[in-house]
């Protein structure tokens, strides 16, 4: 019963885990020349898939340090060094294992703990990756000033920017589907 209950997406019908973008929907079809795994990897969909582990393993690894805030750890998530490495790692151990997974054509959908509601089914497929799209751009963008521009950057290597803008572009967008009734 304890498991029905932390899995509780996995009990979902298949459209109840059809959320956008989805993988491999891509309007843009790739050139016929390239191997058919190849032309399963669909990064929008892979950095939407991620971001809940990601923002998840910040928040456990924030947690964790309830006790030192103050003394020995900053209450800051971006100046706290424990918690952007737990972001950090656990995005540069998933987002391959995604891409990986797309690639082979497992089905790993069902083990990410989001579902979708009606509203996020009649959202279209190529606005929503345009606007993920947008997002990675920035977070790159992003990424790179902070790397090269900014000194303190240096330490946190992985782009983590670009799958979080991502993801962050697509939770506005829905949100902003929602907040106007679209």
């Amino acid at each position: 019963m304890a498991l029905h209950t932390l899995f509780f997406w996995t009990h979902k019908t298949p459209q109840d885990n059809e959320w956008r973008p989805a993988p491999g929907g891509s309007p843009t079809k790739f050139t016929v020349n390239l191997p058919q795994m190849i032309e399963r990897l669909d990064p929008e969909a892979a950095c939407v898939d991620v971001a809940p582990f990601v923002a998840g393993a910040g928040g456990l690894a924030h947690l964790r340090q309830l006790n030192q805030f103050g003394f020995e750890a900053r209450a800051s998530v971006f100046h706290n060094p424990k918690t952007l490495m737990a972001m950090h790692r656990t995005m540069l151990l998933l987002t391959p294992l995604v891409l990986v997974c797309q690639a082979a054509g497992v089905e790993y959908r069902n083990l990410v703990p989001r579902w979708c509601h009606d509203r996020e089914r009649r959202r279209e497929e190529e606005e929503v990756r345009m606007h993920v799209d947008v997002g990675m751009y920035a977070g790159a963008a992003l990424w790179l000033a902070r790397m090269y521009g900014l000194r303190k950057g240096r330490a946190y290597w992985s782009p983590i920017d670009v799958v979080m803008g991502g993801a962050l572009t697509d939770l506005l967008h829905r949100e902003y589907n929602k907040a106007h009734g679209l």
